[in-house]
């Protein structure tokens, strides 16, 4: 019966705190990603604009 109690304490109060905690640096490392995706794109649109008036001159 203890093990069976230990099991719910782990499995209700212990596991979801630990996924919370897991959830927040995911979003985090997500957020970092999109915002480094989309300030490169754009630095990589910027930077083929200049070669290509290079390019024609």
């Amino acid at each position: 019966m203890t093990f069976w109690e230990n099991v719910k304490w782990f499995m209700f109060l212990v596991a979801p705190i630990i996924l919370i905690f897991f959830a927040t640096d995911i979003i985090a490392f997500v957020v970092k990603v999109i915002r480094g995706s989309v300030t490169e794109t754009a630095n990589k649109d910027h930077k083929k604009d200049d070669d290509d008036d290079i390019y024609y001159y």
